[in-house]
């Protein structure tokens, strides 16, 4: 979500960091729901609609399993030489902590971030879709009758 100032300044420190670190051969590789040509049929996106993405964040390793919420920063930045900053998550009452944290943090990052919740940005999106199929149904229609009357 690169309208979400705090996701892309994470994204940000570690695109930075991975093309520091990973010269040529970068190991993230990041994708944008907000970007117009975000496909939520790739397999390479997970197959992750707007919905879920905007309810957490993701991550799809290569053999295309689905990683969710404070996994995705530790797999991250264990990719950049910081996984260490993650470790305490492996103790099972910190870990729960971090989830909680996060999971209220995904809950309410719009509200602070953007000014809107996460359900008025998702019900605008499918709205703003359904608008856009219907104009394009619309000019379909108009299409065939001009072509039906050649």
């Amino acid at each position: 979500d690169s309208k979400c100032n705090v996701c892309k300044l994470e994204i940000d420190f570690l695109r930075k960091r991975d093309q520091k670190l990973n010269t040529g051969s970068p190991k993230l590789k990041f994708t944008d729901l907000e970007d117009s040509g975000y496909n939520n049929d790739d397999a390479a996106n997970g197959f992750i609609n707007y919905e879920i993405g905007m309810q957490a964040m993701h991550a799809v390793r290569p053999n295309g399993s689905v990683l969710t919420g404070v996994p995705v920063f530790s797999e991250a930045y264990k990719q950049v030489g910081l996984g260490w900053l993650f470790g305490i998550t492996r103790v099972p009452i910190l870990n729960w902590l971090a989830d909680r944290g996060y999971d209220l943090f995904a809950k309410y990052r719009t509200n602070i971030t953007r000014g809107q919740s996460v359900d008025t940005l998702i019900q605008a999106y499918w709205s703003k879709r359904s608008l856009l199929e219907k104009q394009r149904e619309d000019c379909s229609s108009c299409e065939e009758k001009k072509i039906g009357q050649l």
